[in-house]
């Protein structure tokens, strides 16, 4: 898959890094929102977080690394909210690096904020369940890219190339994986970008049923499933972005 070409980047000041932090948690807040009026069986706005997204853009296109200093969650987040905002800002960073133009940019975040916002339908007992999962289980969990596809296509301003990101993010770079309905669609650049920032935070992750890998165990990681996982030039661009750890 063909990526644009990289730009010259230049390190924000500190008071840039200040404006962005805020930035990030009215964003966060904004996605704690959606969040919780999903929770509560309602359809959100998706304008509060999508404007916010787009300034967050514009500041990693400037300088991508920036956003892989921030940390704005709380302890008493669940594991899926704070994995969700990691992919958004990692997605973000990601495809700034990459030389997207901001509305790509933006559309990545978006997607990577929102790519597993189909779990608020899974049931708790499956999400935290600290063994393996049976395989009715597998399946429901396995659902979860069409619940979020579902609520996002109902989100009015939601860029098309954000709901297919949040069906396909599960699908393979060789077109195996989950949902099926989705491994002929021709899946475009946030979904690529989400799957590998997915990969990563999930990998490097303390979860109810795995503990998490260390860096160099999840750059291996991320190596082997060049071609086949994942999209191996976006995973490249990863690691160049992450050289030094995130």
């Amino acid at each position: 898959m063909a990526t644009a070409e990289k730009k010259s980047v230049k390190s924000l000041s500190p008071s840039e890094m200040d404006r962005l932090s805020e930035l990030c948690l009215d964003a966060v807040g904004a996605l704690r929102d959606i969040f919780a009026e999903i929770g509560k069986g309602l359809i959100p706005a998706a304008e509060p977080l999508m404007d916010r997204v787009r300034a967050l853009a514009h500041a990693a296109r400037k300088d991508p690394a920036s956003l892989l200093q921030l940390d704005p969650t709380r302890e008493d987040d669940r594991y899926t909210f704070q994995h969700s905002v990691s992919v958004g800002l990692l997605a973000l960073a990601l495809a700034a690096s990459l030389g997207h133009e901001g509305e790509q940019v933006a559309e990545c975040g978006m997607a990577g904020f929102l790519h597993d916002i189909g779990k608020s339908r899974v049931d708790l007992h499956i999400l935290d369940k600290p063994g393996k999962l049976s395989g009715d289980e597998v399946l429901e969990m396995q659902k979860h890219p069409e619940y979020g596809a579902e609520i996002v296509r109902g989100m009015a301003g939601v860029p098309a190339s954000v709901v297919e990101a949040v069906l396909g993010h599960h699908v393979r770079f060789d077109r195996t994986g989950y949902p099926e309905s989705a491994r002929t669609l021709c899946l475009g650049i946030p979904c690529a970008v989400v799957a590998v920032a997915d990969f990563y935070n999930a990998t490097t992750t303390l979860r109810a049923y795995q503990r998490p890998m260390l860096r160099d165990e999840a750059v291996e990681a991320l190596r082997r499933a060049r071609g086949t996982v994942l999209d191996d030039t976006i995973v490249e661009g990863f690691l160049e972005l992450t050289d030094g750890g995130v």
